[in-house]
């Protein structure tokens, strides 16, 4: 599982938050997606083997946003225990 943190200043109010959250949910392989406002912080989790980062800003990109920074994480899962 990875993580991705992106900071998008355009993203000012709930209704827009919610419009991209519901089109990023609804790709394959996203597992949870947090907005957070005034800042434009998003911290999304999802399965790089079914959807990688670049797809993602690329959605909030075609949707006319700039992405200030990216901060990207990858978790390790322990497949033993």
């Amino acid at each position: 599982m990875n993580k991705v943190t992106l900071y998008v200043p355009g993203i000012c109010c709930m209704n827009v938050n919610h419009s991209i959250e519901q089109e990023i949910k609804a790709m394959n392989g996203i597992i949870s997606y947090k907005g957070t406002l005034p800042k434009g912080k998003i911290v999304i989790e999802y399965t790089h083997s079914l959807i990688s980062s670049k797809e993602i800003t690329h959605i909030i990109e075609e949707r006319g946003f700039s992405i200030v920074k990216k901060v990207q994480r990858e978790k390790m899962v322990d497949i033993y225990n």
